[in-house]
């Protein structure tokens, strides 16, 4: 195949890339900046992503791709298409590219995203679901009659799935990921407290005390807010095991899921699964406990793959590496007005 290959997680919170002979290359925040009155852009990335919740009224914050899907069309085609000039910017054919999406993707969000690798710049395209390429990236085993489940914690979705015989048993996509953790600390302390925060002070409060179990030494941050009643800065301290409960309904979704996919495979897969286990993926499988809490609540051993948040994009920069097997398992590039 001619022409340059690229896998890209396109993701809610990050766009990773791997181009093929360099490895992952690029890694930035899913944001934009733009002129509120005319739709001009401003920023994207890293400097895009630092404006959040500091910008005046004439400035928007987009994240052009959310919950695994574009929501904004020409935004995500601005932030893909700047990407592919800088890795093209030397080469004269246009780049195949391959990129994630989720598994219970529905076929005008297929349409969608098609369009959008090819009005970025793309020659062939060829898309593979989250789960699929995490299980590559962490290295699982599953070109066997052995199954292995996959958890793949994005930003904006949790893939969850079985693998085996080099392809997907059974998955189940649900639309909120850690991002909806970040959302709940700023819900829990409006409402709890009193407290208005934006939306870089509660990312920072998640990592940094967050967690899904509590915590045998509980520990504090101090953080910066404003008093919801008087409207006056404040400083003010939150728990770890506040925040466990801020965010507790939404990880217990994450088990409801996991649950699921175990109740519609085999017995002989069950049991595939009992000894090879659960492996973690994506940024929110950093959340401090996710895997005990799993492991706790299913007796199946859970295990964090390394660079989780790295998995995507090196499993779809391995499947570059054997276009042959690829297509063999349903994969295939394509134009876009072949699909």
């Amino acid at each position: 195949m001619t022409g340059l290959c690229i896998g890209i997680d396109i993701g809610t919170s990050n766009m990773t890339a791997y181009v093929e002979g360099k490895g992952i290359v690029f890694s930035r925040p899913s944001v934009i900046a733009c002129d509120a009155h005319n739709g001009k852009i401003l920023a994207l990335g890293e400097s895009a992503f630092a404006m959040t919740g500091r910008t005046p009224g004439s400035i928007e914050i987009i994240h052009p791709f959310s919950d695994g899907v574009v929501s904004d069309l020409s935004k995500t085609v601005a932030m893909l298409s700047d990407f592919v000039d800088k890795v093209c910017r030397l080469t004269v054919l246009k780049p195949n590219i391959i990129a994630s999406v989720p598994s219970d993707i529905t076929s005008l969000e297929r349409k969608a995203i098609l369009d959008v690798l090819e009005m970025s710049g793309a020659g062939k395209v060829c898309i593979m679901e989250h789960s699929y390429a995490a299980a590559m990236g962490a290295d699982v085993a599953f070109a066997k009659p052995y199954g292995t489940m996959i958890v793949d914690i994005g930003g904006g979705t949790v893939d969850i799935a079985v693998v085996t015989m080099g392809n997907i048993a059974v998955s189940k996509t649900i639309r909120f990921a850690s991002e909806a953790f970040t959302q709940d600390i700023i819900r829990y302390l409006r409402r709890e407290r009193d407290i208005e925060v934006g939306y870089l002070t509660a990312e920072n409060i998640k990592r940094t005390i967050g967690g899904a179990v509590i915590r045998n030494e509980e520990i504090a941050l101090i953080s910066k807010g404003r008093n919801a009643v008087t409207g006056t800065p404040i400083n003010f301290e939150i728990t770890s095991t506040e925040v466990y409960w801020a965010i507790k309904e939404h990880v217990e979704l994450i088990l409801s899921g996991v649950k699921e996919v175990f109740s519609s495979i085999s017995p002989e897969l069950s049991a595939d699964i009992f000894e090879s286990g659960i492996v973690l993926s994506g940024k929110g499988s950093l959340l401090y406990g996710i895997d005990t809490f799993l492991e706790s609540a299913t007796g199946v051993p859970v295990r964090i793959a390394k660079d989780p948040w790295l998995c995507v994009a090196k499993g779809l920069g391995k499947s570059l590496h054997n276009i042959r097997k690829l297509k063999k398992n349903g994969y295939e590039f394509r134009y876009r007005d072949e699909f």
